[in-house]
């Protein structure tokens, strides 16, 4: 006597807070890896991108005209035309910005993630669950105690049992020879079978 457990399991939760705008499947529905699930609302991360963007601009811009600065100064300074401390005041500048610039770029390709995040695909093949969660309701990022969704991974699929132990010692012979087929047959159907392999044995 055996139980048929899933391949495997995964909680579908959000990486955003927002609010959830479309489910997109129904439940106990098949669904393939990379198929669209939840729907949050992106407005608010398509705003902090614009943003992130905009200030990102503005910081190029006068890094840029920070080097022409240095090129400048770096030529008069070698001739002696400008103070020492005014030359490193220009160089500090312009580190400065470049620095700004990376931590911008930093931010852009943050917020860009945050807007994907919005959209909520099946990492696995598998059978849908109950929704957790419905159109309209405000969700919070990774939150443990109330997943979006759980899928469970039917194919292929497990299916665990156990067996006296006075055949422990046949069943590891022949698992060490090669692969060790089973039959699974189902309740109810004397005539069908269900072919399979031992995968490992629990220790």
């Amino acid at each position: 006597i055996g139980n048929v457990q899933a391949y495997a399991t995964v909680s579908v939760k959000a990486r955003v807070d927002g609010e959830l705008t479309i489910v997109h499947f129904k439940e106990g529905q098949e669904v393939k890896r990379g198929d669209l699930l939840f729907t949050i609302d992106p407005r608010p991360y398509v705003a902090q991108l614009k943003q992130a963007e905009a200030n990102l601009a503005k910081d190029k811009a006068q890094l840029q005209n920070a080097r022409k600065q240095v090129e400048r100064y770096t030529s008069v300074a070698k001739k002696g035309l400008v103070a020492e401390e005014q030359y490193d005041k220009v160089l500090a500048d312009s580190a400065t910005l470049e620095a700004s610039v990376k931590a911008n770029e930093a931010e852009v390709e943050n917020a860009r993630l945050r807007l994907e995040y919005c959209t909520i695909r099946s990492p696995i093949d598998g059978i849908t669950g109950g929704v957790k969660v419905h159109q309209g309701n405000i969700i919070k990022a990774n939150d443990n105690e109330l997943p979006l969704v759980v899928i469970n991974q039917i194919k292929p699929v497990y299916v665990s049992f156990s067996v006296p132990e006075r055949n422990l010692l046949q069943i590891k012979k022949f698992m060490e020879a090669g692969k060790l087929e089973v039959s699974a047959l189902l309740p109810g159907e004397d005539m069908s079978s269900v072919q399979g392999e031992v995968g490992f044995i629990e220790n």
